[in-house]
């Protein structure tokens, strides 16, 4: 009973973790500390956590968010060159996400076949174009973008399927499927804690 019971704790505990170690910053802002920008600008030379970042240009460096930063050539992430990024129409839309007039990006990493023309920012790590939806700068296999609607807390919907941090939950009912609080949901049927049916 008791390994049971330690069992269900730890399996909880990981669900939690899963979706609240999202709250924050991206993973280059994670790194730095005390909520200050981790790049530095002086004597015509752009530092990243205190190495160099080369080819930048000082006179023209912006720093956006999320990691991101710019100068008249170039796009960067965590002080690293974005190769192929334009830098004049590049847009830094959150949660990681930034799109130029060819690309969209998630974390400085290219999103294969994400069309900038429709892509949107949802929430909670949501997105989406018209063809796809994605989570954490990937496809959620299956998901409708149509119909694709954030909740809260990490859940979302669309007409078919229920989803928890882009996991779909089995056997949900979208249709009556309702968000409580602290990481509870519940449909006609079942009770659910961060994704997983509890009763």
């Amino acid at each position: 009973m008791l390994v049971l019971a330690i069992g269900l704790c730890g399996g909880q505990t990981i669900a939690q973790k899963r979706h609240d170690g999202h709250r924050g910053h991206s993973a280059c802002e994670e790194r730095s500390r005390h909520h200050r920008s981790p790049y530095f600008i002086t004597d015509n030379k752009v530092f990243f956590e205190g190495r160099m970042v080369e080819g930048a240009s000082a006179s023209s460096f912006s720093i956006l968010r999320d990691g991101y930063a710019k100068d008249s050539w170039a796009v960067y992430y965590c002080g690293v060159k974005i190769e192929g990024a334009s830098s004049d129409s590049f847009n830094v839309m959150g949660y990681g996400y930034a799109k130029n007039t060819w690309n969209v990006y998630y974390n400085g990493v290219k999103i294969d076949e994400a069309s900038p023309n429709s892509f949107r920012l949802l929430s909670d790590w949501y997105a989406k174009d018209s063809w796809n939806v994605y989570y954490d700068g990937k496809k959620i296999a299956g998901a409708s973008p149509d119909n694709f609607k954030v909740l809260r807390d990490g859940y979302a919907k669309d007409a078919w399927n229920v989803y928890f941090d882009a996991v779909k939950i089995e056997g949900a009912s979208p249709d009556s499927f309702k968000v409580l609080r602290d990481g509870y949901a519940s449909d006609s049927w079942n009770t659910y804690y961060f994704g997983r049916k509890i009763g």
